[in-house]
C-alpha cells in the first residue's frame, strides 16, 4: 500500500453536503405525509397560512435565542467590537432571519381568520417549514456562536498559536534567562542590574504588524547587544541557538534605558494569513485573534511555573484607526512597563521585608 493510500485512510476529508439531502429527503417525506393526511382537501389559504404561523414560530424562537447571544456581546462591545453595538448587533443576530421573521408575521396578519388545520397535519407542517428554514440557511449560527464555541472548545487559531509559541520556545527560553543575563552582566558591566530587567518583555501589537528591527517602528529603540546564546538539541537539530537581544530605549529626556525585548513571533503568522484571500481570514479577525492570543499566552505563562517571573507581556494598539497616535508610541509604551515592573518589585521587597 502507497503512503498516498495510506494518508487517505487517516487524514479526513472535507465534509460534503450530505446533511442538506438528509434534510431534502425528510422534506418530501413530509409532503407525501400530507398528502396521505389529505391535505390536499385544505384550502390554498388555510395551508399557506399554516406554514406562516409554523415558520414563524420557529424563527422566533431563532430570534429570541438570537437576543440572548447579544445581550452577552455587550459586555464585551469595546475588547471585542471596538464600541459599535450595530456591530455586536450583527454579529449575534441574523438578519435574513429577521426579515422573514417579519415577512411571514405580516402574511399571518393578512390571513388570520383562516380556519386551523387538523393537528397531525399541522405536525407534520411543523416539521416541514424546520427543515425548509435549514435548507435556507435561516438557522445558521451566528458569528458571536461560532466564536464561542471555538473559544470553548480552544480551536481558535490564535490558541493553537499561543501553545505552539510556548512549547516550542518560551518553555526553554525564559527558564533559562536569568542564569543568560548573569553572564551578561558580567561581561558588560552589569548593565542590566535592575530586577525588571531580568525578564523577557515581549510586544503584541494588535495590529500583529512584525518589523525586522525596532528602530524601523520607533527611533528611540536601539540594538545594543546580544545575550549569550542558549543552544538545546531540537528536531533534529543538535545545538539549535536561541538568541535574545538588549535594546536601548531613550525616554522624553534622552536618558537609556536597557532591557530584553522582542516581539511574538506568531503574530506575524496571523497578519501574513489576513493579506491572503484564500485564508478566509479578515482584518478584525485578526485584531481578535492577536487579543485572543494574548489571553492564551498569559494564562498559559501564568501557570507555568518554571517561566514564573521571567517575562512581561506588551500588548498595545497600535492599528491605523486609531486616533493621535504618540510618535514614539513603542517607546513609551515599553517604558511604562518597566516603570509598572520596577514598582511591583519594590513593593514586593518592601513587603518582604516587613514580614521579616
Amino acid at each position: 500500500m502507497t503512503p498516498a493510500i495510506r494518508n487517505s485512510s487517516i487524514i479526513p476529508q472535507p465534509r460534503g453536503n450530505r446533511a442538506a439531502k438528509a434534510a431534502y429527503f425528510f422534506i418530501l417525506l413530509c409532503s407525501v405525509l400530507l398528502y396521505l393526511l389529505g391535505i390536499v382537501n385544505c384550502t390554498r389559504s388555510q395551508i399557506a397560512f399554516a406554514i406562516a404561523v409554523h415558520c414563524l414560530i420557529a424563527q422566533s424562537w431563532h430570534f429570541m435565542v438570537y437576543l440572548c447571544e447579544f445581550f452577552e456581546e455587550i459586555a464585551h462591545v469595546h475588547t471585542r467590537y471596538n464600541g459599535d453595538y450595530l456591530k455586536a448587533f450583527q454579529a449575534s443576530v441574523s438578519s435574513r432571519n429577521t426579515f422573514f421573521m417579519i415577512f411571514t408575521a405580516i402574511f399571518c396578519y393578512i390571513l388570520y381568520k383562516e380556519e386551523p388545520l387538523p393537528v397531525m397535519i399541522n405536525v407534520v407542517l411543523l416539521f416541514l417549514c424546520n427543515f425548509l428554514c435549514r435548507c435556507f440557511g435561516l438557522q445558521n449560527a451566528t458569528q458571536a456562536v461560532i466564536s464561542e464555541i471555538t473559544e470553548k472548545k480552544k480551536l481558535n487559531v490564535a490558541q493553537g498559536l499561543a501553545w505552539s509559541y510556548y512549547v516550542g520556545y518560551l518553555k526553554f527560553v525564559l527558564p533559562a534567562l536569568k542564569h543568560l543575563v548573569k553572564k551578561f552582566n558580567e561581561e558588560n558591566n552589569n548593565l542590566l542590574r535592575f530586577p525588571e530587567t531580568l525578564k523577557l518583555y515581549i510586544l503584541m501589537p494588535l495590529s500583529c504588524k512584525i518589523y525586522n528591527d525596532l528602530h524601523e517602528e520607533d527611533e528611540n529603540i536601539t540594538f545594543m547587544k546580544e545575550i549569550p546564546p542558549f543552544q538545546l538539541d531540537r528536531a533534529g537539530i543538535r545545538g539549535r541557538v536561541f538568541k535574545n537581544n538588549v535594546y536601548r530605549i531613550l525616554d522624553d529626556e534622552h536618558r537609556p534605558h536597557y532591557c530584553i525585548v522582542e516581539y511574538a513571533t506568531p503574530l506575524a503568522s496571523l497578519y501574513e494569513m489576513s493579506n491572503i484571500a484564500t485564508a478566509g481570514f479578515s482584518k478584525q479577525d485578526r485584531m481578535e485573534q492577536a487579543k485572543l492570543f494574548y489571553r492564551t499566552l498569559k494564562d498559559i505563562l501564568e501557570s507555568a511555573l518554571e517561566c514564573h517571573n521571567t517575562f512581561r507581556l506588551v500588548i498595545y494598539d497600535d492599528c491605523p484607526n486609531t486616533e493621535d497616535i504618540p510618535e514614539h508610541l513603542l517607546s513609551q509604551i515599553i517604558l511604562k512597563h518597566l516603570n509598572q515592573q520596577h514598582s511591583e518589585e519594590y513593593d514586593l521587597e518592601f513587603r518582604t521585608l516587613r514580614s521579616q
